[in-house]
């Protein structure tokens, strides 16, 4: 079964920060690299939620799962420039047949301390 994706508002503005953050620092071929490997990672969560690498985070908000965007890297086409550090990890969960995207979060944030869902 394969799970429909949504992207909460936080998540979306996350995603558009990244990929301008990318664009001004490093181009648009890494722009366009970062986006595949967000969209390849959003596909493996939508294809198994509980995919390896991801891992439960009730203590950010019941239901929580992360995935680093590290775990993508192969999946992402040789055409696209290839990410070989990237430093962010989705925050999702599933609701029934539907995964909640919502944030993407730099990994050197100390997120443990707050939870992200009340």
């Amino acid at each position: 079964m394969t799970y429909l994706i949504v992207l909460g508002g936080d998540a979306e503005d996350d995603i558009v920060g990244i990929l301008e953050w990318s664009v001004n620092h490093f181009g648009s071929s890494v722009r366009d690299g970062y986006l595949a490997l967000i969209e390849a990672v959003l596909a493996r969560i939508a294809d198994d939620p509980e995919l390896p690498g991801s891992r439960d985070r009730d203590d950010l908000g019941l239901g929580l799962r992360t995935v680093h965007l590290r775990t993508g890297r192969d999946e992402v086409s040789p055409a696209v420039r290839r990410i070989a550090n990237p430093r962010h990890f989705v925050v999702y969960r599933q609701v029934d047949e539907v995964i909640e995207v919502v944030r993407l979060l730099h990994d050197a944030m100390h997120i443990p301390a707050r939870r992200i869902l009340e």
